[in-house]
């Protein structure tokens, strides 16, 4: 279980330094905000599909 543990502790400092190269960076920030655009837009038409 230490071993879980321990290697999730690794993910999760991978993951925020991965985080802070994306925020730093206006080029990356563009690209993640696109394809948020474009997820919201596809839940969206799926909310609206449902509701017919």
């Amino acid at each position: 279980m230490d071993a879980i543990f321990g290697q999730l502790d690794g993910i999760v400092e991978v993951v925020g330094k991965v985080w802070d190269v994306i925020s730093t960076n206006p080029l990356l920030q563009t690209f993640v905000g696109v394809n948020l655009l474009g997820i919201g837009i596809g839940i969206f038409s799926a909310i609206k599909n449902a509701a017919r």
